[in-house]
């Protein structure tokens, strides 16, 4: 009886997922609706090998995400509740988990969906420079240089905190962000506490990442501090870089590294593409997890702020971006963040 139970359970569970997330299908048919369009415009093919590309990425991080999660109940457990047996408790908690077949099926299902919507999205910042060519960063930078009272911000960065050290450190929490929106992306899909803030954080991602970092970044055509030179703009950057190789030297930037490997992309189809920096969807990302974790607890709100100041200077500290694609990626995540919310309180009304 409990396989069949089991059975019909799982019969069930994908059904009532499209029915429970109509709008977030929808909103991320848009995205794939619109590289399929532009991919028939450029004769470019919407190369599905980017879902490849994700599972083994998920392959990766998946085991990382269930050891984290883990490893953070097992101390809760040890630490404040302290049961006599706290492996047996943990063991307990984890069949509950992994054998809740609705939790499984309708966080795999919405997970799947997240890798289409991210093969769509990468596809789009891959099309920018054919839609519209590098055109805004002269711009950018006169604008950046004018609201920081003539001063380009990566001056006030570096001299106030600029070392070694702290650029190596700088740079870990830069490349641990990955990590981290995809942390918040497998939460949000598997957890059953309070699907409403959850569902909100899905939907205010799809919003952000297409309007700010597909949209936005093909109208706001920009590669950023880093190629500034390289697209015969001037060397206003290349004290910066100068500096970020003359760091490296001392204590690792592997920033520098991932510059080398975009540009080899766009120049010669090497291995990576999409160059795009405004707006920042690290900083815009970075502020849609610091509202979830808010949403969740106040001590985990303050972590990720924490985390969204760093990563806000990285971004310029690093050479990826102007203070003001920061600036610019922070207003989009507010507004989604409360267009999401709205639109989570009206759908569950109907």
């Amino acid at each position: 009886m409990t396989m069949q139970a089991d059975v019909s359970r799982a019969s069930l569970a994908v059904p009532r997922f499209v029915a429970k997330n109509r709008m977030l299908l929808a909103l991320v048919m848009v995205p794939v609706i619109c590289a399929f369009a532009v991919s028939l415009k450029l004769g470019v093919p919407f190369e599905v090998n980017m879902l490849s590309w994700m599972f083994s990425l998920l392959g990766a991080i998946i085991p990382a995400f269930l050891i984290v999660l883990m490893l953070a109940r097992f101390a809760h457990l040890a630490i404040v509740v302290r049961p006599k047996r706290p492996a047996l408790v943990m063991m307990t908690d984890v069949k509950r988990v992994f054998f809740d077949t609705d939790r499984m099926i309708t966080g795999t299902v919405s997970l799947m969906l997240f890798i289409v919507f991210f093969s769509a999205f990468s596809y789009l910042k891959f099309a920018i420079p054919f839609i519209n060519p590098f055109s805004w960063d002269v711009t950018f930078a006169e604008w950046d240089r004018a609201l920081h009272f003539g001063v380009d911000p990566y001056q006030m960065v570096m001299g106030s905190i600029g070392t070694p050290t702290a650029t190596t450190v700088v740079n870990a929490f830069y490349h641990g962000w990955l990590f981290l929106v995809y942390f918040g992306v497998l939460a949000a899909c598997y957890t059953k506490v309070d699907r409403a803030k959850a569902y909100t954080y899905l939907v205010a991602f799809v919003l952000t990442w297409f309007i700010g970092g597909n949209v936005l970044a093909t109208l706001l055509s920009s590669a950023g501090p880093v190629y500034y030179e390289a697209l015969g703009f001037g060397s206003t950057f290349t004290p910066l870089l100068d500096t970020l190789n003359e760091f490296n030297q001392v204590s690792p930037v592997w920033a520098l590294n991932v510059h080398e490997m975009l540009w080899e992309g766009y120049v010669a189809d090497g291995r990576a593409r999409g160059i795009s920096a405004m707006p920042s969807m690290h900083v815009a990302s970075s502020a849609l997890l610091m509202f979830y974790a808010y949403s969740w607890k106040r001590w985990a709100g303050h972590l990720m702020a924490v985390f969204f100041i760093v990563i806000m200077i990285g971004s310029v500290m690093l050479a990826w971006h102007y203070a003001i694609d920061g600036y610019l990626g922070f207003v989009i995540a507010i507004i989604c963040w409360k267009i999401a919310r709205l639109l989570v309180a009206r759908d569950a009304a109907t």
